[in-house]
């Protein structure tokens, strides 16, 4: 399978956080056999994320999102996807 890590945080584009989520996934996505064909560094932007994330499941057979879940306001990966999948989001207490 053709797979795709896309990974969401300001902290990585400027060199704060190492990726070590992607590099860990891309090695064992690759010793169970898939093909990790790209790996994308996005910003903590909705719209970015709903555009890297649409354009990624053209290409791609899977996808795996990280980063951009915490609590702080900057974490919106959650609305990012749910707008490329043009899916509401259901907020759980």
């Amino acid at each position: 399978m053709k797979v795709a890590i896309i990974s969401v945080g300001n902290e990585l584009l400027k060199g704060n956080t190492v990726n070590t989520n992607a590099s860990y996934m891309a090695k064992r996505l690759t010793k169970m056999g898939h093909e990790v064909k790209r790996i994308i560094v996005i910003p903590d932007s909705v719209e970015e994320i709903a555009e890297e994330i649409a354009k990624a499941s053209r290409l791609y057979d899977f996808l795996f999102v990280t980063g951009g879940l915490g609590a702080t306001h900057d974490d919106v990966t959650s609305e990012g996807v749910a707008k490329a999948l043009r899916r509401g989001l259901k907020v759980c207490k």
